[in-house]
């Protein structure tokens, strides 16, 4: 697959929108040490790889994604570090192919780092969210997990209870929350990371929504593009921050107001 990748230009620009938000990611110092992983469907970009020559390395899946069989994802490196892939992204990324029943994935393109390409340990969690967006006939092909500083914060908060609360605090904080992210934030109890339960819990939320908060760990995004999904992260993360400064401050910030939140909707 390697050469015919060569000349792809689409496929190379993905990979380039990859490094870009990676830098992003760690100039906000959402992706501490090797914390974050990105991950793309590239079906569409990417040609199928030959299946006879990779059966002997096919990896079988802890749970068989029917969703995603034959399916060609893009996903990041276990133990890359951002300020890496934004360096060098062919060395930190590969390419894995689903089997036709979704049962195993092989290595269809392994980049170009030293030894054999090892996907990240939430590799559970992206093939889920991506198995989730097929279900929902969404035209996202990107997905965004990192550990955005203020919404991670909020999720330690008891006094949050549920996402309605969470969402009803986020869009009072900031217009921009109720037009970027209409759909709210999904929220999915604490998890031990890299399971199969987390994936499938991450999966279920995001049946729903567009943007997910992992109770004490993080959130992931999904959308378009790496950009876009980056956006939703950013503009949920402002408006967690706005709401902790005004607590930090000393006092309860008043918020918009229903009828506000009601007319922003209906413009």
């Amino acid at each position: 697959m390697t050469g015919g990748l060569r000349d792809n230009t689409e496929f190379w620009r993905v990979l380039a929108s990859a490094a870009e938000v990676a830098g992003l990611l760690w100039e906000k110092g959402w992706a501490e040490r090797n914390a974050g992983n990105l991950s793309f469907d590239v079906t569409d970009l990417v040609p199928a790889a030959d299946v006879s020559t990779a059966a002997s390395g096919a990896t079988q899946l802890p749970r068989s994604v029917p969703e995603l069989g034959g399916r060609r994802i893009l996903v990041t490196a276990a133990g890359s570090r951002m300020r890496e892939i934004a360096r060098d992204p062919d060395r930190f990324c590969g390419v894995l192919q689903c089997s036709s029943d979704g049962s195993r994935h092989h290595v269809a393109w392994a980049g170009r780092g030293a030894g054999a390409f090892v996907p990240t340990s939430e590799l559970p969690s992206h093939l889920s969210i991506h198995a989730a967006l097929r279900r929902r006939r969404s035209p996202h092909r990107a997905i965004i997990h990192a550990h955005p500083t203020e919404l991670l914060a909020l999720s330690h908060d008891r006094r949050v209870q549920g996402e309605a609360q969470l969402n009803r605090l986020l869009w009072a904080m900031h217009p921009e929350a109720v037009v970027v992210v209409p759909g709210g934030i999904g929220v999915v109890p604490y998890i031990l990371p890299g399971t199969m339960e987390q994936g499938l819990a991450a999966g279920a939320a995001m049946e729903r929504h567009d943007v997910a908060l992992w109770e004490k760990h993080g959130a992931v995004a999904a959308s378009a593009t790496f950009a876009e999904a980056f956006d939703l992260l950013d503009t949920l993360n402002k408006a967690a921050r706005l709401l902790l400064l005004c607590r930090a401050a000393g006092y309860e910030p008043e918020g918009l107001t229903d009828a506000q939140l009601d007319e922003l909707r209906r413009a």
